[in-house]
């Protein structure tokens, strides 16, 4: 056995821990099996006749060279549209009370996917048609096992925004075979308030649910084998740096009790999302780019592989947005490292400088004077400043070498921060700290528990006013109840009463013992 064979079983080994899926999370969310009704057959227009304003916000999908956008007006009242691109069956889900989209690759005897009409952590739970089994939509992984499905790209933009990037894309049209008022939402003003409607374990005040609100935007990026391997991009923390590198990494329990970092292999990342290396390339190194741009709504991630490794260049540390939509990397690469939103895969050659005696790549000799008569090697000079003024002189050896990358678009997932970190308390949550970013991980207890609602009140206050009313009304009909036939018994004893006193005056008056007329004068 290989030693990355004996990686892989160990990180599978101790995945395997995490597999199953919370029971107490799972509720019944109203409308039954299919109740909120799939989109079979979708039909699309052309983009030059598509009636959407550019401020609207779509599920933009680009696969297999082909791109189409799902406004989400129309998919708040689906959550699901099972599309085909060529040959692939393809499901767009989109779960309103969690306000997470995610693209899945169907296999064809799934027979499309719809709504099972449960929720987990108020998040969609689906249930494919073939074989009756339901999978949760952020996790992508089917109940009661360790089996996952493959996530495509997908990306929650403003329908101006994808259609500059892709203007050849086609819209999903309203015609979508069920009777429904499209220009009506069916969740008013849901996303502008703090209410989660079914139970849950986010609890406002502990961490890590308190650093952000409730329905604060984040995105999620997901390795399909291991639901430890999550990490976690609030919003307005991605938008600070507006681009970030890294490699994926997890945290486990050493043989001290601590906590130690595990850095994963590039093939093992790749193979986690699904990708297939291209060009037989041996991987050597790897990092993961996420870039936000917030004016245009863009988003998105990518995996670069060098078959050199790059340790000792800080290549992580230079990458930023230029021109509203371009990721490019200032390490001095020549040419330089530069790619689009609109780029999916690519796959080129840069030039490197790597310090011969060292073994490391030196990026501030990256300038465009350095080699340009094409030799391979050369003696540098570099004055270093050294405790504020004195310099030193130091001479090294370089040499350029070629470096070939590929690049691969990674499935990056929009959410409310509520539904992520209930669903993955234990992710690696991207954080500010002063000038620096990083990721921190928590461990919080779970604890479930139905959210109050200002509804749950005000059904409690009429409620209670009506069992109120309902005792009042009991207990006055029992005292009626209960006294009515003392009142009879009293009735009668007047009565006797008074028929003994009527028959004693009429012997009185007969026995000449008393004036009749007396009687009626009195």
């Amino acid at each position: 056995m290989t030693s990355r064979s004996l990686l892989h079983l160990l990180i599978f080994a101790w995945g395997l821990n995490g597999c199953s899926i919370r029971e107490q999370a799972f509720v019944d969310g109203g409308p039954g099996k299919d109740g909120i009704p799939a989109i079979d057959t979708p039909d699309f227009n052309d983009i030059n006749i598509a009636d959407l304003s550019d401020s609207s916000m779509v599920l933009g999908v680009y696969y297999n060279g082909t791109a189409r956008a799902y406004p989400t007006y129309i998919l708040r009242w689906h959550e699901i549209v099972n599309d085909k691109f060529g040959p692939f069956s393809v499901a767009i889900t989109y779960s309103v009370l969690a306000g997470s989209s995610v693209g899945f690759l169907i296999p064809h005897e799934f027979e499309g996917i719809g709504t099972s009409g449960k929720l987990y952590e108020n998040n969609l739970v689906m249930y494919d048609r073939g074989t009756d089994r339901e999978w949760v939509q952020l996790l992508g992984q089917r109940t009661g096992s360790c089996d996952f499905l493959n996530r495509i790209p997908l990306m929650h933009t403003k329908w101006g925004t994808w259609r500059t990037l892709h203007p050849d894309s086609k819209l999903l049209s309203t015609r979508t075979g069920y009777d429904r008022d499209y220009s009506v939402d069916p969740y008013p003003q849901y996303a502008n308030n703090e209410d989660i409607y079914f139970t849950t374990s986010y609890r406002r005040g502990s961490s890590p649910y308190v650093l952000h609100s409730t329905k604060s935007d984040c995105y999620l990026l997901t390795l399909s084998s291991q639901t430890h391997d999550q990490y976690i991009f609030p919003q307005s923390v991605i938008s600070e740096v507006g681009s970030y590198a890294y490699k994926v990494f997890n945290k486990s329990i050493g043989p001290g009790g601590d906590y130690i970092q595990r850095t994963y292999e590039a093939d093992y990342v790749l193979d986690s999302f699904g990708i297939q290396p291209k060009n037989n390339m041996e991987i050597a190194d790897y990092l993961v780019v996420v870039a936000y741009h917030p004016k245009d709504e863009l988003i998105a991630a990518w995996m670069i592989a060098t078959n050199v490794s790059m340790n000792g260049t800080s290549w992580e540390k230079n990458f930023a947005i230029i021109n509203g939509s371009t990721i490019y990397n200032y390490l001095g690469l020549i040419p330089p490292l530069k790619w689009s939103f609109d780029d999916y895969e690519a796959e080129g050659i840069f030039h490197a400088f790597l310090n011969i005696s060292e073994g490391f790549a030196a990026p501030f000799l990256g300038s465009p004077d350095i080699d340009k008569n094409g030799t391979n090697g050369y003696n540098a000079s570099l004055n270093v400043e050294i405790a504020g003024n004195s310099t030193s002189n130091y001479s090294l050896n370089f040499i350029k070498i070629p470096v070939r990358y590929n690049l691969y678009r990674l499935p990056l997932f929009r959410s409310y921060w509520f539904a992520a970190t209930a669903i993955y308390p234990e992710a690696h949550i991207f954080v500010q700290d002063g000038a620096q970013f990083r990721f921190e991980t928590y461990s919080p207890e779970i604890i479930y528990r139905q959210p109050w609602r200002p509804w749950m009140v005000a059904s409690i206050v009429v409620l209670s006013i009506l069992a109120l009313v309902l005792f009042s009304c009991t207990i006055f009909c029992a005292y009626h109840i209960c006294n009515r036939k003392r009142f009879a018994r009293l009735n009668d004893a007047e009565e006797f009463v008074n028929g003994s006193l009527r028959d004693e005056m009429k012997l009185l008056i007969e026995a000449g013992l008393i004036d009749p007329g007396q009687l009626q004068s009195s």
